[in-house]
């Protein structure tokens, strides 16, 4: 009865999908493509299968896809997988990742009858969902058709937890179906557990994040200058301000980089009615700018190699934070802002080990800032200390794939 009026409330609800989508699809026609796949049709059939399972990966949007693809690389020695990601930047980001080595689709809308057109077409072995998408439909179809269902490199946060405790009606019963929840820290596991999780079925294992992939950043032969990276709106506009605030004791450049790339013209449009000579990165030909605005997408380590501090955006504004872990690796300083709520605990890692400057408005970033590029041995603290925080948190990749090959009969 609960999964019928879940399931009655997504169908009523999916003419604001529809409508939400075509919104959307007016700044990114990625949002119109394949657009059936969201109801389970048109489905990209797997081209050749290379080994005895299949799985089915999701990832929900491009931040997913980026941090999950160490885990997927690993799985993909001993399964074949279709990734699923709901954005069309996830989806971009999946193709240039992996090509034609596995398969890859939008994830139909969690309403049984799309889920199930998706396991009637691949019929997977298992069913990896990547953080924190418990997706009712998702998960109760599968468990009916006796798929294991892991909940990989699992987060709840604080915002999260008091979303779902509201339908905790639901959400307890959901949460039973799933076969086993790697969590990535105690606060997480607590939070699975108050939420419903079976404790029997749930284990801390750090986050996969740490074990990113092998980064190849190409060198950018750019001016000095610092990084605003996966900025949100409301966000530019303090950076700018402390850009602004930097002056011309410093001869750096600001390059910035929208979370949403099709952002780009209307953060260039704030920088330059704030006076600042600003330019797209995809039309730059000189060194006549004081602003750049990263306008693609996958480059973002190449930035955060060259650049001489970074500040990791979502954070300056209650958006939660993004990754910390892809910069530490690089090398680059790194600026954060307070509100990292769905990195809590990552975030506290490195403020433990002095890796990371926290700051709440723009005054204090240009303090930040000035820090960093005024003192050399601070910035080599800050690098060196958050390369040390990644080191000692490796290994989570290897715990969760082998228990899962494990549990599915394809342990190597």
């Amino acid at each position: 009865m609960k999964l019928a009026i879940y399931n009655l409330l997504i169908l009523l609800l999916i003419p604001v999908f529809q409508i939400r989508i075509l919104l959307k699809s007016y700044k990114n026609a990625g949002y119109r493509a394949n657009f059936s796949q969201r109801y389970g049709r048109n489905l990209v059939a797997i081209k050749k299968r290379q080994k005895k399972k299949i799985i089915w990966f999701h990832a929900v949007s491009l931040g997913e896809v980026i941090a999950s693809q160490n885990i997927i690389k690993t799985l993909l020695k001993d399964c074949d997988v279709v990734l699923t990601t709901t954005t069309p930047t996830g989806l971009k980001k999946a193709q240039e990742i992996y090509k034609d080595t596995l398969t890859i689709n939008y994830a139909p809308w969690d309403l049984s009858l799309f889920i199930n057109r998706f396991l009637n077409f691949y019929q997977p072995d298992a069913l990896l969902i990547f953080e924190t998408e418990i997706w009712p439909a998702m998960i109760s179809s599968s468990f009916k058709k006796q798929i294991p269902i892991f909940l990989v490199n699992g987060r709840l946060s604080l915002k999260s937890y008091n979303a779902y405790i509201k339908t905790s009606w639901l959400v307890k019963d959901i949460l039973k179906k799933i076969t086993f929840i790697f969590v990535q820290t105690q606060k997480h596991h607590d939070r699975f557990i108050q939420l419903g999780a079976d404790r029997n079925n749930i284990r801390i294992v750090g986050s996969v994040k740490f074990d990113g992939p092998g980064l190849n950043p190409q060198p950018l032969n750019l001016p000095n200058f610092v990084l605003g990276a996966s900025t949100h709106a409301g966000e530019e506009a303090l950076i700018l301000k402390a850009f602004q605030m930097l002056g011309k004791n410093y001869s750096h450049k600001l390059f910035l980089c929208p979370r949403h790339p099709e952002r780009s013209a209307e953060v260039l449009k704030l920088s330059t009615q704030m006076n600042l000579r600003t330019k797209l990165y995809s039309e730059i030909n000189s060194e006549d700018y004081d602003v750049c605005i990263i306008d693609n997408i996958g480059s973002l380590p190449d930035f955060y190699k060259d650049a001489d501090l970074a500040f990791v955006g979502g954070s300056l504004v209650p958006r939660g934070g993004h990754n910390l872990i892809e910069p530490a690796m690089l090398g680059t300083p790194i600026i954060v802002g307070n509100h990292t709520f769905n990195f809590e605990e990552i975030v506290e890692e490195f403020v433990s080990h002095d890796s990371c400057i926290v700051i709440h408005n723009e005054n204090e970033l240009l303090k930040g800032m000035q820090a960093i590029l005024d003192d050399s041995n601070l910035a080599t603290r800050l690098s060196e200390n958050a390369l040390r925080v990644v080191e000692l948190n490796q290994g989570s990749t290897h715990t969760q794939v082998s228990y899962i090959l494990k549990e599915l009969g394809e342990e190597t």
